[in-house]
């Protein structure tokens, strides 16, 4: 009896060995999948930020550039006012806040410069926004065009001259803002499949059937091998009743029943998830 539980058990042990072998084996390619999606995930989260910058930095561009903007600046209008005469949507006013700043300061670095031009500005000092080197010609600009506006005769029937903005075509912009939808796809696409995996490693965390295996293997060990290899030490004639064989027969005929029961009842619930997933 203990030489056949032993080969028993040595058969199931090895399935489940095998068994978690599998599990850890799957383990590591999910969490390499996880790995891969997370590193796509980070890098189109980064190409996001970049074209979300140009869009940022397009539209604020496009807010400078235009000649009623920097006449409000220089007729000292708030930029709340600016921005709801000219109808400015793009950005919110509180995004411009800072940015109308600094075109405040290089209006005030300009005006106390008493430069005529960039270039003379720039050999004299250190810009204060080296970086906005375009606000300042845009500035600079604006201020001749006043200076212009007050040497000027209107005719009579002119309240005030007309300033006229050309709509700005910026196919690059056009291409960044579909850049931008395709990744914002992709990355949700990438969350979703993100969510799978770790539900599936999470899955891996209470593999199926192993624990009871083991626990089939820990009964069929105690009763057909510990238990009855506590008889053998003694003497013949010791324990040889018809009442002992009995019990231990009966011992080892409850962990065969235990073992196949858990053979059948592992092998049905295994099938009739294959057909559930078959059937999906």
């Amino acid at each position: 009896m203990i030489t056949s539980t032993a080969a028993l058990v040595a058969i199931i042990g090895g399935f489940l060995v095998s068994r978690v072998i599998s599990i850890a084996s799957e383990q590591s390619s999910v969490k390499r999948k996880l790995r891969e999606i997370n590193n796509d995930i980070r890098a189109k989260e980064g190409l996001i930020e970049k074209v979300n910058k140009y869009i940022f930095e397009d539209d604020l561009t496009e807010f400078v550039e235009n000649k009623d903007v920097i006449r409000g600046l220089l007729d000292g209008k708030s930029l709340e006012r600016i921005v709801r005469e000219e109808e400015f949507d793009f950005l919110s006013v509180q995004e411009l806040k800072p940015y109308f700043k600094q075109l405040q300061e290089i209006l005030a670095e300009i005006l106390a410069g008493k430069e005529v031009t960039l270039e003379d500005m720039k050999r004299k000092q250190k810009l204060k926004y080296p970086e906005r080197e375009s606000w300042y010609i845009e500035i600079f600009n604006g201020l001749d065009d006043l200076a212009e506006d007050q040497r000027s005769i209107h005719p009579t029937w002119m309240d005030s001259p007309i300033n006229f903005n050309p709509p700005r075509i910026n196919n690059e912009r056009q291409n960044k803002e579909k850049e931008l939808g395709q990744l914002e796809v992709e990355v949700t696409i990438l969350h979703t499949q993100r969510e799978e995996q770790e539900r599936i490693l999470k899955d891996f965390g209470k593999p199926k059937y192993v624990m009871g295996g083991l626990l089939v293997l820990a009964y069929a060990s105690v009763v057909g091998m510990v238990y009855p290899s506590t008889l053998l030490p003694y003497p013949p004639g010791v324990y040889n009743d018809v009442l002992t064989k009995w019990w231990v027969l009966s011992l080892f005929f409850s962990h065969i029943v235990v073992i196949f029961t858990y053979l059948f009842v592992a092998m049905k619930r295994l099938g009739s998830i294959g057909e559930e997933v078959h059937g999906d």
